[in-house]
């Protein structure tokens, strides 16, 4: 198949709304299980990049002057400076099995090329089980295995009813908790970018090959600026130990305006100093409580973890969460 493949314009509002219809037409046929596409959360994606990172978008056309395919390309500026991750690959579910997919393929192999970044990652997502039980497989697989790719790593979808999750606690003594929205306080955000740090360095990524995100105040300055424009809300809750004013847990919720049942379970960390006192779960549970009461239609939440991290996926078992599907990411390289 023949495709026109050029840069999308953001204030091209013909070729933005074919772009998003093409994106909702791909999440009916291929991930039904996940929250609905997001016009405002797909236009400011188109606005402001996430941190560090240059974008590329563009939008595929066939002979008919349909919109076919959709491309998103995200090159990280300061670390996996070698990698450029296709974060959207999506082809028309009408004309698949056309060429369209190897043609894109190649197409982000030029761009690579282009930029010298010598990794190409992408990603799809799949239901909780195949016909025997297994991990369900996602139509992704069939391009990956075509063009050569191989599995990188995968990730774990984890649901929860919010209806069974557990309630919170009286906290330990000497420790207070604290509520915020889509912004981080000034006077605490030195502290969450001291456990993101935290985070970065102990956390498994699932891929030994990628570089851990470096955490620093301006990197969570740019994401909820990234977040606020693409019409996100957040409800963030943090566990303050009162006798040093640091911050031991931080966690955070994030919902799209076209889900209101649904929101992500972000980042949770607790300070290495204070583990093993069950702060991830408290921290967790006052600020779904908190987020409950102030969302009247929220009904579930999503995470992804590691499939390698198993303790992870014991404290969100533990916390209710339940297995709903898999997320791929598959690597392939420019050469030839």
């Amino acid at each position: 198949m023949n495709l026109d493949l050029t840069p999308l314009d953001p204030a091209d509002r013909s070729a933005v709304d074919d772009v998003f219809e093409l994106r909702t037409l791909v999440h009916r046929a291929d991930t039904p299980q996940l929250p609905a596409p997001c016009f405002a959360d797909f236009g400011g994606s188109l606005m402001v990049p996430p941190p560090a990172t240059r974008v590329e978008e563009w939008a595929g056309r066939d002979a008919s002057g349909r919109c076919a395919a959709s491309v998103r390309l995200e090159f990280p500026q300061e670390e996996n400076t070698e990698a450029v991750t296709a974060a959207v690959l999506a082809v028309h579910p009408a004309l698949r099995r056309q060429g369209a997919g190897r043609r894109l393929v190649e197409f982000v192999r030029e761009r690579a090329e282009a930029a010298q970044r010598s990794r190409i990652l992408f990603t799809a997502d799949s239901g909780p089980a195949g016909p025997d039980g297994g991990p369900g497989t996602a139509p992704a697989h069939h391009l990956a295995a075509a063009v050569g790719a191989r599995p990188a790593w995968t990730l774990d979808h984890l649901r929860l009813d919010v209806a069974r999750a557990p309630l919170p606690q009286p906290l330990p003594e000497a420790m207070s908790v604290r509520y915020w929205g889509s912004e981080v306080p000034e006077d605490l955000v030195e502290q969450a970018a001291r456990l993101e740090a935290a985070l970065s360095a102990a956390a498994p990524t699932g891929d030994p090959g990628w570089e851990p995100q470096p955490a620093a105040i301006s990197r969570i300055r740019d994401f909820e600026r990234m977040r606020i424009t693409r019409g996100r809300r957040a409800h963030q809750c943090a566990i303050l130990d009162d006798a040093t004013g640091r911050m031991a847990a931080w966690t955070a919720l994030s919902m799209t305006r076209a889900n209101p049942d649904n929101a992500l379970q972000a980042i949770t960390i607790v300070d290495p100093a204070h583990r093993g006192r069950g702060l991830g779960r408290q921290v967790k549970a006052h600020n779904l409580a908190r987020a409950r009461a102030a969302e009247s239609e929220l009904a579930h939440v999503d995470t992804w973890n590691a499939s390698g991290n198993a303790h992870m996926l014991r404290v969100n078992a533990d916390f209710g969460f339940v297995p709903a599907g898999t997320r791929w990411a598959w690597e392939l390289s420019t050469a030839r």
